[in-house]
């Protein structure tokens, strides 16, 4: 994976998580007008710019990675925790955006079982395909790794059956660029209607990135969905940073995002670990 495409697959995670915030558990006939631009507010009173739980738990991924130079399930675990308890890897020093399926497995890790999520049939949120972008980043040219370890990393907080079928399938997308006729299946699945789900993100994404012809309008229209915009945003804006890169992603976009430049330098520091280019 070219280093201009991971990144932009990296930092779209931010810009959807960033762009959707304000119209988190926002329903569409309750909207005034298109979001169209970084804006504040929302029920969490984002400021421009400003992601929530998608992204902290990605930094915490992607910190435990660059800290260890490899996949070290312990310190993706244990950040988790300071997160939670701190806010440290948001942007703020309180968390004041977590799921209650993330929540609970991270109070049930330690760090010798960091493997925490449950299997239960109603465990199927979108938690963990949300932050899922460092262990590809940092995997970009290993497709075999990059599977297993998001498989790994998600099953800490997510641990049934659907987890494993939609992140295999993201990620292994994500890895090639293009649709894999193997996960059809789940591509074209009934949509679950509920909007938390990772089926729900996965098959929004696609439909928000096929039906639609640059980074932009795909964003836009998954955000403007409203009800889990941040998510949707984080994993549509993963498979559309992907499609077109960073180079594609709108600079009043970037110039907003709070910790841009931090987060630019992590995710080339990823992409060093993963070697030289790939395809």
């Amino acid at each position: 994976m070219h280093q201009d495409k991971a990144i932009g697959m990296f930092m779209g995670l931010f810009i959807g998580d960033a762009l959707g915030a304000p119209l988190e558990f926002v329903r569409p006939y309750e909207m005034t007008k298109t979001l169209t631009e970084m804006e504040g507010g929302g029920v969490h009173n984002t400021a421009e710019g400003e992601w929530t739980d998608d992204g902290a738990m990605a930094v915490a991924i992607a910190d435990a990675y660059i800290s260890s130079k490899r996949f070290n399930p312990e310190a993706i675990a244990m950040n988790f925790k300071m997160w939670k308890k701190t806010g440290f890897f948001g942007t703020r020093n309180y968390v004041f955006d977590i799921g209650r399926t993330c929540s609970e497995a991270i109070e049930r890790i330690t760090p010798t079982h960091p493997y925490a999520g449950s299997c239960a049939i109603n465990a199927s949120g979108n938690g963990s395909i949300m932050r899922i972008a460092p262990v590809v980043l940092a995997n970009h040219n290993n497709m075999p790794d990059a599977v297993a370890q998001s498989v790994a990393v998600s099953l800490m907080t997510h641990g049934n059956a659907d987890t494993i079928h939609y992140i295999t399938a993201f990620v292994a997308e994500l890895m090639s660029g293009k649709k894999d006729d193997a996960f059809d299946c789940l591509r074209h699945q009934r949509d679950s209607g509920s909007t938390g789900t990772i089926n729900h993100a996965y098959i929004t994404a696609w439909e928000c990135v096929e039906e639609t012809s640059s980074f932009e309008k795909a964003l836009v229209m998954a955000v403007n969905k409203g009800y889990d915009a941040d998510t949707v945003g984080a994993v549509t804006g993963m498979l559309a940073g992907r499609k077109y890169g960073l180079k594609g992603i709108p600079t009043r976009w970037l110039d907003k995002l709070v910790k841009k430049d931090d987060l630019i330098d992590m995710a080339e520091k990823l992409y060093a670990l993963g070697g030289e280019d790939g395809n």
